[in-house]
């Protein structure tokens, strides 16, 4: 995400303030909490958790036994590292680290420290044992690895976070010489974890940990304080909420991925599924959660209502990914207006749903279309689906349309069967739909 795109002009959105469309396309969605496969990667692995890495590397025609007594080497190596992060002890971490890489080692102490202060319940690195070492310079060799972690009283499972360490040897023995050898890799994007991009701060309160920018701490503060004004309504409407969340206010811009917009305008935040590992040869992975992560840009100025939608993305992440864009963020902006409401903007919001149901309900023919929901009418799509979720609490309870969700989410994103699990729930088609939204006039 460029420097114009982060200062670009707000979106007009809600209750008659500026805010930012919240959400990537594919990231402030509900996800499925089914396994995720990757394709190409056969081989038996580590299995994630507890303190360290379990690997036993099994000698073959096609492994080199110097290989094999490397990787061996290397991965007591990471369980000495994961070890010494759960236990504090530093000098045992940068133990594993060549001493003589002045730059590395002061990194790895601001990444260990940061680690530290996250109140880390599991910790590991676990080798991605389908992936090849590669030769880098004249001594050093790169391995893919999968940072597993899971902090106390927020995560309900380890998430994984991919990383590629370089390690040489030195003095006989194998280190880590490099930390950065992957990270062109396509599929690491460009986001990075907050615990890389220098010294932080964190606050906790009400099942939130906020991580802000060292010096910054007022705002993590404040962050927790809005992150429980939102959470009630979040879970009243949802029926459920995560075991905790994580939400991410960096300074750094690396802590968004430069595709996380919308409609050509920067998101104001994101929930960022968390994936954890369901097998040892880290080649499934199950959506557990999710992570909020608010734009650098407007980390200080974000509020509950934002917190409350992005929220809500993350209470309903792990039904499922295949619920129509218009129920997904529908869902997530009926939320956002009710806490508006609740808030002393009932008659803004009022102002708002008349505008929509004159100038685009009226309009309507089909509801919001998945593929084209994100594009120059993000106020349009999002004011629209939101009228169509309220309509359907207002005409059959939140019970049904939770249900109906959880349906849709778990099920295809054909159009047949979305019809049929519309006709399930509603006894009603998508045209009947859309007949009924043209002539409802707000909750009574």
């Amino acid at each position: 995400m460029d420097d114009e795109q982060l200062t670009g002009a707000p979106v007009k959105r809600g209750p008659g303030r500026a805010v930012w469309v919240a959400g990537g396309a594919a990231l402030a969605v509900a996800v499925a909490a089914v396994a995720w496969s990757v394709v190409g990667r056969e081989d038996p692995g580590p299995a994630p958790g507890g303190g360290g890495v379990s690997v036993t590397p099994t000698a073959t025609g096609s492994v080199p036994d110097a290989e094999t007594q490397m990787l061996t080497e290397i991965d007591a190596v990471l369980k000495a590292r994961a070890a010494a992060v759960l236990a504090g002890r530093l000098p045992q971490y940068l133990a594993t680290v060549d001493a003589k890489n002045a730059k590395l080692v002061q990194r790895d102490k601001q990444v260990f420290a940061n680690l530290r202060k996250l109140g880390l319940k599991q910790f590991s690195y676990a080798r991605e044992t389908s992936f090849v070492p590669e030769k880098h310079g004249t001594d050093g060799w790169a391995v893919r690895l999968m940072m597993v972690l899971q902090i106390e009283g927020i995560d309900a499972a380890p998430r994984a976070t991919p990383l590629g360490y370089t390690f040489a040897q030195r003095g006989g023995r194998w280190l880590l010489v490099a930390d950065d050898d992957l990270a062109a890799e396509s599929d690491r994007g460009t986001y990075r974890e907050p615990w890389d991009l220098g010294p932080i701060e964190v606050a906790r309160g009400g099942g939130v940990l906020v991580v802000v920018p060292a010096g910054e701490g007022a705002n993590a503060r404040r962050l927790v304080q809005e992150s429980r004004e939102a959470l009630p309504a979040v879970r009243l409407a949802t029926r459920r909420a995560q075991q905790g969340i994580l939400v991410i206010a960096m300074r750094d811009r690396k802590s968004m991925d430069t595709e996380w917009a919308t409609g050509g305008h920067p998101a104001g935040a994101v929930s960022v599924r968390n994936y954890s590992p369901t097998d040892a040869a880290l080649t499934s992975f199950k959506v557990t959660g999710s992570r909020i992560v608010i734009n650098p840009t407007y980390r200080e100025t974000s509020d509950r209502f934002l917190l409350a939608h992005e929220f809500t993305h993350a209470a309903l992440s792990t039904l499922g990914n295949s619920a129509p864009t218009w129920l997904v963020e529908g869902f997530a902006m009926y939320v956002e207006n009710r806490l508006a409401e609740q808030s002393g903007s009932a008659d803004q919001v009022a102002d708002w749903r008349d505008k929509l149901l004159s100038k685009s309900v009226k309009p309507l023919v089909v509801l919001p279309i998945d593929g084209i929901f994100h594009g120059d009418y993000d106020e349009e799509s999002y004011g629209v689906s939101w009228l169509i979720v309220e309509y359907l609490v207002t005409k059959y309870g939140l019970d049904k349309v939770n249900a109906l969700y959880a349906d849709l989410a778990k099920g295809s994103d054909d159009p047949a069967a979305r019809e049929q699990t519309l006709r399930k729930h509603l006894k009603l088609s998508e045209a009947a739909l859309v007949a009924a939204l043209k002539k409802y006039t707000g909750p009574s």
